[in-house]
């Protein structure tokens, strides 16, 4: 990290850099400013996924944005700004616009990862959503719930191989802190998502004319998520996944703009 001597250089830039803008630009940027000087609230959990400094760089290129933004941060600047937090933290990452693994978002050192986002102003603190977990055109194909086993045995959980760990980045308004937009980063078990592959015919609704159907998950005799095929536009989502069976890395408070 810069040392005194290099962030007096950087200010006495910066300051300088001031001096050719417009009163507006001025303006504007002295409100970002302000806001991104406010202190945030974090605090990091576990380092078997962010270290200590990509947790840090990460906090800063989240203050930054909502230093201008009130909108919660989207599936796409999280994977941005997770690589750059790896990569000025010294670990090689790379997003899936240059790799080659089917289903992974990001690649942080030899390890590739699938990164979803949730957020809303009534997110259920108790359960996550997974909206999306994979596309599945090969919902058109079923006729009854006795095909729906052998395409999740050879369509889903080949799926699954394409990544090694997947995390969830949740963002809802913060009950604690008035005009604040909370964070929670959860890791959700790939063999949690896994056993998608115990169920059977049996365990499904009645299909409906989308061939829309659903299924409970059970693990240790209770109900651990909902896996739902919604044929209305091919896709798998994940409901009401019991939000303490994914482990908390890291959590972030932080003032948005009013």
């Amino acid at each position: 990290m810069p040392d005194q001597t290099d962030k007096r250089e950087d200010i006495a830039e910066v300051v300088e850099a001031l001096k050719g803008l417009s009163p507006i630009q001025v303006e504007v940027l002295s409100t970002i400013i302000k806001r991104f000087a406010e202190q945030q609230e974090n605090e990091l959990f576990r380092t078997d996924f962010l270290t200590p400094e990509a947790f840090e760089l990460f906090s800063v290129r989240l203050a930054m944005h909502h230093a201008s933004s009130g909108v919660p941060l989207k599936k796409e600047n999280f994977e941005h700004i997770l690589e750059i937090a790896f990569k000025r933290a010294g670990i090689s990452a790379q997003r899936s616009n240059s790799m080659t693994e089917r289903g992974a978002d990001l690649r942080v050192g030899n390890v590739t990862l699938s990164l979803k986002t949730e957020a809303a102003k009534n997110l259920k603190s108790g359960t996550i959503t997974i909206s999306k977990l994979m596309e599945a055109a090969w919902i058109k194909t079923i006729t009854q719930t006795a095909d729906i086993p052998p395409l999740i045995h050879a369509m889903v959980l080949p799926h699954f191989k394409n990544y090694h760990r997947v995390f969830i980045l949740r963002s809802y308004l913060n009950p604690a802190r008035k005009e604040a937009i909370r964070y929670d980063l959860h890791e959700i078990p790939k063999d949690l998502l896994e056993m998608i592959g115990n169920l059977e015919a049996s365990d499904f609704s009645a299909l409906t004319r989308t061939r829309t159907t659903s299924a409970s998950v059970r693990m240790n005799g209770r109900v651990a998520f909902k896996f739902r095929l919604d044929g209305s536009d091919d896709k798998l989502t994940i409901n009401n996944l019991d939000v303490t069976l994914c482990p908390l890395h890291a959590w972030w408070s932080l003032g948005i703009p009013g």
